[in-house]
C-alpha cells in the first residue's frame, strides 16, 4: 500500500464581504478493497472522512471528489482512497460547497489532474456567492 504524505490544501477567496476559506488535510493510497468507513465515489475510489464531520460537509467533499471520478479511476485502476484527516474554516461566512471546492482543488494539486472548471465567483449586487461546477449539477447523475 503506497502512501502519499499528509497535505493541506488552503482555499481563499477574498471578497468585499471577508471571503470563503477552508482547509483540507488529507494523504492517498492505493487500495483494491473498500476501506472501512469509505465513502464510495467512482467504482474503485473511495474517500474516509474524518469523525465528527457535519453532514452538508460530508455531502459536498462527495460531490466534489466525484468531479475527478473518473480521471483518478483511469490513473489508478487497482483502486484509491483518500483518507481526510480534517477540514477547518471559520464559521462566519462559511457554505458548505466550500468542501467541493477545496476537495476539488486538493485533487488537482495531489494528482496534476486537468481543471474541471470549478470556481467561486462574488456578485457584490445581492452580496451571494456564485458557485460554478464545470457544466456539472449537483447531486444529479450526469456525472
Amino acid at each position: 500500500m503506497n502512501h502519499s504524505m499528509e497535505r493541506v490544501f488552503k482555499y481563499r477567496k477574498r471578497t468585499p464581504l471577508g471571503g470563503l476559506a477552508a482547509d483540507l488535510t488529507a494523504e492517498s493510497f492505493r487500495s483494491s478493497t473498500p476501506p472501512a468507513h469509505g465513502v464510495q465515489i467512482y467504482y474503485k475510489f473511495w474517500i474516509i472522512p474524518p469523525e465528527g464531520l457535519h453532514w452538508a460537509d460530508l455531502a459536498w467533499l462527495c460531490f466534489g471528489a466525484s468531479l475527478s471520478g473518473e480521471s483518478l479511476s483511469s490513473l489508478h485502476p487497482e483502486g484509491l482512497c483518500v483518507k481526510i484527516h480534517s477540514l477547518t474554516f471559520p464559521l462566519v461566512d462559511y457554505r458548505p460547497e466550500v468542501a467541493a471546492v477545496a476537495m476539488d482543488g486538493w485533487l488537482h494539486d495531489e494528482f496534476q489532474l486537468p481543471e474541471t472548471g470549478v470556481r467561486v465567483d462574488f456578485n457584490s449586487g445581492p452580496c451571494e456567492y456564485n458557485f460554478h461546477w464545470g457544466g456539472v449539477t449537483p447531486f444529479s447523475n450526469a456525472y
